[in-house]
């Protein structure tokens, strides 16, 4: 908790090869001078928002995913887990270990969401239902699961097709690129509805198996090219 509250402070602008393709995993394939670069590189027009959705929520844990030395100098933009106060977007993604109550990675990890529930510091606001706040962070990690299968192939069979340093530049300077204002859109939204969509449509409160299958096929949208 002590560590959510730090203020941190940004470290100088280093490149970091993991981190680099970690970006480049979220956005490349999803069809001022970075417009050309990002033309050039084919990202898609709503590469920001593809973006932000996969980074809103990001944690120090996940982000050990894609780089084991990863800390809370990140400089991921994440939405602020206390959304009552006027910041809205933290520069870092915060550390957000498990407990280790349970047997399961999944076990435990339910044991967090549910016993973060009313205190105001898990990034969702305050409307989302208890088994809503299960299937959203369920849904991140899965999310992040798929996109670190990209970026290992990346890795492995493409790197070197990615050592640009102006595309780095660009993708990291998230207050000039969009990533940081979709991610402020996503809090927004957060402080006054339950979950948003790519889709642009209503989703209904997750109470049944007929609403489920309508969160299941939005959540699936996010896997899809047209992400």
């Amino acid at each position: 908790q002590a560590a959510r509250e730090t203020q941190i402070n940004e470290p100088q602008k280093e490149t970091y090869p993991r981190m680099r393709l970690l970006l480049l995993a979220l956005a490349i394939g999803l069809a001022s001078a970075c417009d050309d670069v990002y033309r050039r590189w084919e990202l898609s027009p709503n590469f920001n928002e593809t973006i932000a959705h996969a980074v809103h929520s990001m944690t120090v844990q996940g982000l050990q995913m894609f780089s084991p030395s990863a800390s809370l100098e990140n400089q991921i933009p994440t939405v602020t887990l206390d959304l009552r106060g006027p910041k809205k977007v933290q520069h870092f993604a915060p550390d957000d270990p498990l407990r280790h109550d349970f047997d399961t990675e999944a076990m435990n990890r339910i044991d967090k969401i549910l016993s973060a529930i009313g205190s105001h510091d898990d990034g969702l606001g305050p409307n989302w239902s208890p088994v809503e706040r299960i299937a959203h962070n369920f849904h991140m990690h899965d999310l992040w699961h798929r996109i670190h299968k990209q970026f290992q192939h990346m890795k492995t069979h493409r790197a070197k097709e990615f050592e640009s340093e102006e595309l780095c530049r660009c993708l990291t300077d998230t207050a000039s690129n969009g990533i940081e204002k979709a991610v402020g859109w996503v809090a927004d939204h957060y402080n006054v509805g339950t979950p948003i969509t790519l889709l642009n449509r209503p989703i209904p409160k997750l109470t049944d198996a007929q609403t489920w299958q309508t969160w299941k096929n939005r959540l699936l949208h996010y896997y899809t090219p047209e992400a």
